[in-house]
């Protein structure tokens, strides 16, 4: 399953050239292992995996796809270095097509180096048409989000104006809110914590039960406010919660109690997965 996630994903970056690409491999493979016994002149593929610029990027992408797959994180966000050599990949076998000007019949490789430089131009055409509708209609969206949330904290302060979020990074630039990433650093997030002693967390759509192990070592969560953010159905809505620290400077063993699930002093509407 995590294997067809990675690769299945390939269609975030475009729906046409990314498929495109693997056809155009598993064609240089077949043709190039049907006609190995055959003249040069017969085999279209000669001299196509000998040439670093197209071995190298299909070994590139099949790598990353590799890496996505074990890793179990497939983010549209690392479909850039899949489409960045995938392109490499169609250039390549359209350029080694149209080199074969040789051949009769109905079907030829040149004929077919025509067919796909034609695809390309159409798909690149509708995408810069979608880029430019992006440009002359923006839709601001995230910044709102990041907006309002930060206006609600200012509204209902509640101990140290500082947020915990994996997003922190872009509502900081965007709004200038103090905020702390609860994945990436030096420390662990309960070290953050315990250090830092925020006010604030913020996710999308769930609560991962390993963070929500961290934060509930030192403090309980109060869901207080949700803001419309994408489309994207796994990132539609970020959900604010108030931070409330333990009495007494408390800390909870995670030994001694299950702190990956909803806690009697919690108020938690989102789904813990």
């Amino acid at each position: 399953m995590s294997f067809w996630w990675s690769f299945h994903g390939g269609l975030w970056v475009d729906l046409v050239l990314i498929p495109l690409a693997g056809l155009l491999i598993l064609a240089a493979l077949w043709v190039g292992g049907r006609n190995r016994s055959r003249s040069a002149s017969s085999n279209w593929t000669n001299g196509l995996w000998s040439d670093p610029l197209f071995s190298g990027s299909v070994l590139v992408v099949a790598g990353y796809i590799g890496f996505m797959t074990y890793q179990n994180h497939p983010q549209p966000r690392y479909y850039a270095v899949v489409a960045f050599f995938s392109f490499f990949v169609v250039v390549r076998v359209t350029a080694q097509l149209l080199y074969q000007k040789g051949g009769s019949g109905r079907f030829t490789p040149y004929k077919a180096g025509l067919a796909i430089l034609a695809i390309i131009a159409i798909t690149a055409t509708i995408n810069s048409i979608w880029t430019l509708r992006y440009v002359f209609h923006p839709q601001y969206t995230w910044v709102t989000a990041a907006q309002n949330l930060t206006t609600y904290i200012d509204q209902h302060p509640n101990g140290k104006r500082l947020l915990v979020s994996i997003s922190g990074d872009e509502i900081t630039l965007i709004t200038h809110l103090p905020t702390l990433c609860d994945d990436f650093g030096t420390e662990d997030l309960a070290t953050k914590l315990a250090h830092y002693q925020p006010g604030w967390y913020a996710t999308w759509n769930d609560l991962d039960p390993g963070t929500l192990e961290d934060i509930h070592t030192h403090f309980s969560l109060e869901q207080v406010a949700g803001f419309p953010a994408f489309d994207d159905p796994d990132r539609n809505v970020l959900y604010l919660f108030k931070l409330h620290p333990l009495s007494s400077n408390q800390v909870r063993e995670q030994s001694k109690t299950n702190l990956q699930i909803v806690l009697p002093d919690d108020k938690i509407n989102i789904p813990v997965e």
